[in-house]
């Protein structure tokens, strides 16, 4: 009976080992799947965002060509170094946070040269990187927005950004005026909608992302 008990023990202590490895092989084969499929989803956003940012882009220029050639040809260098940092620097998973700044000024620029105005964007910048990094093309999608469908209607400024970092923290916030009686725009909210799809995947749990209206204002304040 001591012999028969001995042997079921080390036959169940055995099985036991062998289920156990045979879960972790299996848990481990469904997280490197679960990575392989966030990848890839993270890599088809950052494209749609970019095709999507590119053809808006390449509209204002367009417009610009029968207006003002010689803005049009000061537009064709900044997209340049646009598509330059979308090409080799946003295909990376992260950038350095200067880099990524500097993109957004640069998209700003070309929005001012298309807007007459020159105080009709308020724009405040305080924050250096300090050597961090984020995701790339994560920022442009909201000032995107601001510039798509905000109104042109309303005294200056009518779109402020204000940036600042505290320690490691970062902070965005996008206002711009909106019509309420313009009919909405059916491609509205495509880049703001990947984008948050982009921060659930890569920073689920460390961010606050608020979007509202009040009035006749559209705000976007991203920590």
């Amino acid at each position: 009976f001591s012999s028969i008990v001995e042997v079921y023990s080390i036959v169940t202590l055995v099985a036991a080992i062998k289920l156990i490895k045979l879960w972790y092989t299996s848990q481990k084969k469904s997280k490197d799947l679960e990575k392989q499929k966030i990848s890839s989803e993270l890599a088809l956003l950052r494209v749609q965002i970019n095709q999507h940012y590119l053809f808006n882009t390449l509209n204002h220029i367009h417009s610009l060509v029968q207006s003002d050639q010689e803005q049009a040809s000061d537009a064709l260098i900044k997209i340049s170094d646009i598509m330059r940092y979308m090409l080799y620097d946003a295909a990376n998973d992260k950038v350095l946070l200067e880099k990524e700044l500097e993109y957004m000024e640069s998209y700003v620029t070309l929005q001012q040269i298309r807007i007459k105005d020159p105080e009709f964007i308020d724009l405040k910048i305080l924050c250096t990187g300090e050597g961090k990094k984020i995701a790339p093309m994560l920022l442009v999608p909201f000032i995107e927005n601001a510039f798509k469908h905000g109104s042109k209607d309303f005294s200056t400024p009518g779109i402020i950004i204000n940036i600042d970092c505290k320690g490691s923290i970062f902070n965005l916030y996008v206002e711009n005026y909106v019509n309420p009686d313009k009919p909405k725009d059916e491609t509205q909210g495509i880049g703001l909608k990947n984008v948050k799809r982009r921060m659930n995947l890569i920073y689920q749990g460390k961010y606050d992302l608020s979007i509202e209206q009040k009035d006749k204002r559209f705000i976007i304040q991203l920590q």
